[in-house]
């Protein structure tokens, strides 16, 4: 049985807890996103968003849409109190009850530890075999951390990028946390610079999470998007990042759906 339309603009929280529209039928309802499921950091939505054919022409077709998610420790979960509570899950139940389609898949792939050309590397031989509308990439951090050179590291992105885009899905890139001790390395911030300048030459979607993070922790004072360790996310942290990607996605189809979604 089809679900009734619902916007995926009102299924996530976009800054404060304010009443959301959305239409069932010929009916329109409000409803608060609970004060313990807002994340002040969703408003960050990138300033450029990138067109998304394959996973809107999945939507127009009102069948299965496929997400691969693939990165490291922050796609696979770690620091996460269970495995429904990492980013890809919680999108996964975002969309599923926003979209009108049979079924919304989130196929996580996310190994923590991993490089960029660690990834690239399962990338070439796991996205071509499933076959996903939407490629969502977490990207960046672990170079940063272990001092890849961003030249290499830039080549290795852009060479994926342009070898996702001559494939059947559309990919949109995941940034790389934001945490003090994290800011205040060079070689951390070389690869998030980047990150940003192979995007923007690319035309891909960057989802901001660093300046989503960075940002939230100024509005309150607290850095508690994070675990023991202050690099891994915990569940509030994996649940912003969910809200933040669910608000590009439906930004990225706002103009191509209006009226519908």
């Amino acid at each position: 049985m089809r679900r009734p339309l619902v916007t995926l603009a009102a299924a996530v929280a976009l800054g404060a807890s304010l009443p959301l529209a959305f239409h069932a039928g010929r009916t329109t309802e409000r409803f608060r996103v609970a004060s313990d499921r807002v994340c002040r950091g969703a408003a960050f939505v990138p300033a450029h968003i990138a067109p998304l054919p394959h996973f809107s022409e999945a939507l127009r077709q009102d069948g299965r849409v496929r997400i691969v998610a693939i990165g490291s420790s922050s796609t696979e979960g770690v620091g996460a109190s269970e495995p429904t509570d990492n980013y890809p899950s919680q999108l996964r139940e975002m969309l599923d009850n926003a979209l009108p389609v049979e079924a919304v898949e989130v196929v996580n792939l996310g190994v923590g530890g991993e490089t960029s050309a660690e990834t690239v590397a399962r990338l070439r031989e796991e996205i071509p075999r499933l076959g996903p509308d939407l490629v969502l990439w977490q990207v960046g951090a672990n170079d940063g951390m272990k001092g890849v050179p961003p030249k290499r590291y830039e080549a290795t992105l852009r060479d994926a990028l342009r070898f996702l885009k001559h494939g059947d899905a559309d990919v949109v890139l995941v940034g790389m946390q934001w945490t003090r001790r994290l800011a205040a390395r060079p070689d951390y911030s070389a690869i998030r610079d980047a990150t940003a300048r192979v995007a923007r030459e690319e035309d891909v979607t960057l989802v901001p999470r660093y300046e989503a993070m960075q940002q939230y922790s100024k509005a309150t004072g607290r850095e508690d998007f994070t675990g023991p360790d202050h690099v891994h996310l915990n569940d509030k942290g994996y649940r912003c990042l969910a809200e933040q990607i669910a608000a590009t996605l439906s930004r990225a189809m706002d103009e191509k759906f209006a009226g519908r979604f």
